[in-house]
């Protein structure tokens, strides 16, 4: 029996579901009032056609991100917490689990042209961090810049390990502690798995303590 009942925000809470795990191909509107349990025209109603749809999707997408603030240790927002250099920390972890848990809704907002405006609200928030610790002008936007192309290009790399074919020889097998007689623990450790989670944490930390220092990064 089909539903009764529907409101706009379960069909988008529904569509970005599918898109989420099968990519905007896999998004029909029968699929989607099957999902519902409801019929076709009462999915047309709520948000017309398919491409009024997507676009209702972008739309969303580009809200959520804009709702990025950093965490502080505490559980609070912004103009809390311990310092501005933590408070960037917090708002990169953010960005980067965003990124990583949208992925197909993050490409279709790029395809629509809308990249730069999804990402300004982590900008704001980043230029009100550095600002904080003391930078202006053209050094506090060079702080802001290299800030977000470390968290997107990080994520970029992970994207792209994960997708790729399995590597022989494997990373465990190039690098044998025997081979490295000069520096044995490092082999070891170039031989485990990577954890990006620690690799982005103190990569982005590194750059923003060198970002944020009173001398400035070296140019």
């Amino acid at each position: 029996m089909a539903r009764t009942t529907l409101t706009r925000a379960e069909v988008l809470d529904a569509a970005a579901v599918l898109v989420k795990q099968h990519g905007p191909a896999a998004l029909t509107m029968r699929k989607l009032a099957a999902e519902l349990g409801t019929a076709v025209t009462s999915i047309y109603w709520h948000v017309g056609n398919r491409e009024s749809l997507l676009d209702a999707l972008v739309e969303r997408t580009v809200q959520d991100m804009g709702a990025i603030l950093p965490h502080t240790p505490s559980g609070g927002t912004a103009g809390a917490g311990r310092n501005p250099g933590e408070r960037i920390l917090s708002v990169a972890r953010i960005l980067r689990r965003e990124l990583r848990g949208r992925p197909h809704l993050i490409a279709m907002v790029h395809e629509r042209g809308l990249t730069e405006r999804m990402f300004l609200p982590a900008q704001q928030a980043l230029v009100h961090e550095v600002h904080a610790a003391g930078l202006r002008g053209s050094r506090a936007a060079d702080a802001v810049r290299a800030i977000q192309f470390q968290i997107i290009g990080f994520v970029l790399v992970e994207r792209n390990r994960e997708r790729s074919p399995a590597q022989s020889p494997a990373e465990s097998e190039l690098w044998d502690p025997a081979a490295a007689p000069h520096d044995p623990p490092l082999a070891r450790a170039l031989a485990r798995p990577a954890d990006p989670e620690r690799l982005f944490l103190l990569s982005v930390r590194a750059l923003v303590q060198s970002l944020l220092a009173p001398s400035g990064p070296p140019r």
